[in-house]
This record gives C-alpha cells, structure tokens and sequence, in this order.
C-alpha cells in the first residue's frame, strides 16, 4: 500500500507534519485531563494499517462536549506557537461546527475556503459528540431542522460556490441571507450549536456529532457505552487512543468488511499543502493571479 504515500512523497511529507500537531495536541489533553479518540478514517487507519490510510491526508479526532467545552477554556494558555486552536470560540469568521489545531507556518488549503479569512495551516480535526435522544421523535426532528437551518444561513453567506450551486432567486437561499444579516452570524451559530447541546441534560444511550448532515447522523449514531473505556492501538511510530469498543464504532460506520482496503476519494476534494510555506503568504499569491 506505500505505492499511494512512498516516503518523500508530498503526501507522506505532509502526514508528518500532521503528526507533529496530532503530537503536540495529545500532550496537551494528557496535561489537563482531557478524553479523547482517533475517529472515522483515522480510527480505520489505525485498526487496519497502524497508521494513516494510505491515501489519507487529513487526521479525525473526537471527544465529549464536556471535555471539548475545557479543551476551548484551554486555548490561549496551552496552545503557542506554532499551534493554534481553532473554533468558532476562538477565531472570528469561522462558523463550522467542529474545532481544527492548526499548524503555523504551513497551509492545507480546501478549494471551498480560498476567500476565506480564517488561518488555513495544516491541521487535525477536532468533532464534538452531544447526547441525542433515543426515540427520534418530533421535538428532536425540529431540533435538527432548526440546527440545519442555522447551519445553511452561514454557509450561503460566508461561501460563495454553496450559494452558486443554487439559483439566487431561491426564495430558502434568499431567507438563509437575509436572517445572517438581521441576527448576525454568531448568534446564529450559537442557536445552531444550542440545538444539540440541550440533550446533553437527557440520559441518553445515543451520541451523535452535530457536524454531519442528517443522513451520516442518523447513518452513525453511536452509542456511549463503546467509549467508557479507552484502549490504544499503533498509529504510525505512535500509541494512540481509540474507543474500547472500536470495532463496534467501525462497523457502525464502514461496515462488517471494514478491514479490507477500499480506496476512497478524499472528503476534502482539493486541498492545497505547503509544509514549507504560510497560507498567508499562497492566498495573497492566489488572490493576485484572481
């Protein structure tokens, strides 16, 4: 499988700039107590490779809200330079539902977000779980409408290729504009994330992450007794946690044949890496060009 990231490759150069985030950010939650896993690719790569997917180039982690919540309290005193931890608590203009410990002094920048402000450094993805309730009932359905709704007024304010996708005279797109305008976007966000956190007071068995749209939601809903306990699996040069019932997590996700390699594309699409360079300095080159 190495044909895919031979050592010296830009791929595998960049893999292991994200293990020194990855790195930097373990030591950080093993100091202050913090709970956390390898998730989705990362957790498959783990099982069925003892490190990246061949062809991975990005690192999934995860975590309880509870554990997140003290993970933001942490960010101006634990994360210094070269590290930045980057959320919608931390970093004006950024709306997505899940945190990224960015890299200085290099870039990975997604095709979606060359107009975007936010510090684009390589990085490692943070996703949060929340409490959902068991019986998908009709209070939990207007939840999630109500936190996709919030989710697509940002997006079609803040990305223009998302409100390109959809002709401009749509009244839904016209509406998702106007209420970011009249409620401002931060307040909005904090309605979207609201949504979810309100379950966490329930004694749910469910978890879910409020990032994903709501057919991987309901496709992946977890439950928590898989991650009561921790166990470590190899992860490259490294010993990493993984849920203790991470087989149950896997199949959930990729099915029963999860450890048969099947090369996927990448979710990111296009994504600009430069372990030598600052995304500062490629956007300003970029927006020149434009």
């Amino acid at each position: 499988m190495r044909e895919y990231n031979p050592e010296g490759s830009a791929l595998r150069r960049d893999q292991k700039e994200m293990l020194k985030v990855l790195v930097a950010f373990a030591d950080i939650c093993e100091k202050n107590d913090i709970r956390w896993w390898l998730c989705s690719g990362t957790l498959l790569g783990a099982a069925r490779h003892k490190g990246f997917i061949p062809w991975d180039d990005d690192i999934d982690l995860m975590m309880m809200r509870d554990d997140y919540e003290k993970l933001i309290l942490l960010a101006d005193s634990e994360f210094r330079h070269p590290y930045f931890l980057q959320s919608f608590h931390t970093e004006k203009q950024y709306y997505r539902g899940h945190a990224q410990v960015r890299y200085d002094g290099t870039a990975a920048i997604l095709k979606d977000d060359i107009n975007q402000p936010f510090h684009q450094g390589i990085f490692v993805d943070i996703f949060v779980y929340d409490n959902i309730p068991d019986e998908k009932g009709r209070k939990w359905k207007r939840s999630l409408f109500r936190a996709k709704w919030a989710q697509k007024c940002l997006l079609t304010s803040y990305y223009k290729q998302f409100s390109l996708k959809h002709p401009v005279t749509s009244v839904k797109f016209i509406i998702a504009r106007f209420a970011c305008i009249l409620f401002g976007p931060r307040n909005i966000y904090r309605f979207y994330e609201t949504q979810f956190t309100k379950w966490n007071a329930t004694d749910s068995k469910c978890i879910a992450c409020p990032t994903y749209d709501r057919r991987q939601i309901e496709r992946e809903t977890k439950l928590k007794e898989w991650y009561r306990e921790s166990v470590s699996l190899p992860f490259e040069d490294l010993e990493m946690p993984v849920p203790g019932n991470y087989n149950e997590v896997l199949t959930t996700i990729y099915g029963k044949d999860y450890m048969k390699p099947c090369k996927a594309p990448s979710g990111h699409g296009e994504t600009l890496f430069a372990t030598d360079r600052s995304y500062i300095d490629i956007l300003q080159e970029l927006k020149q060009k434009r």
